[in-house]
């Protein structure tokens, strides 16, 4: 799954550059940061070896929240490049936490 979300923090990082709309700052620094969270949290994911990794998918559903309403919070919903970056990207984020959560295995207090 991690290899997933870093795959989609880097594009959301990148989608300023590759869809025109590096111009609008707070669109850009904002796709910038959570792109940024995403990849190093994936990171962390992939080449972690702790058993409980829910806190990381919680980290991935919020920052699909926040990339998802962020169009609307800081105003630049009216420019189509960044509102639907921000939707898709934030929607996959936010449907990949959940993917996650269901794939999760069972935590159990008895060895």
């Amino acid at each position: 799954m991690f290899w997933i979300t870093g795959i989609l923090g880097l594009a959301l990082g990148l989608s300023s550059f590759v869809l025109g709309f590096a111009d609008h700052s707070l669109a850009l620094w904002t796709s910038i940061v959570l792109g940024v969270i995403v990849v190093v949290v994936s990171i962390l994911g992939l080449f972690s070896t702790a058993l409980d990794k829910r806190w990381m998918n919680w980290v991935m559903g919020l920052t699909g929240l926040a990339a998802f309403i962020a169009p609307f919070s800081f105003g630049y919903a009216r420019h189509a490049q960044p509102l639907w970056a921000g939707l898709f990207m934030g929607a996959a984020l936010m449907l990949a936490s959940l993917w996650a959560f269901q794939t999760l295995p069972e935590m159990s207090s008895h060895h």
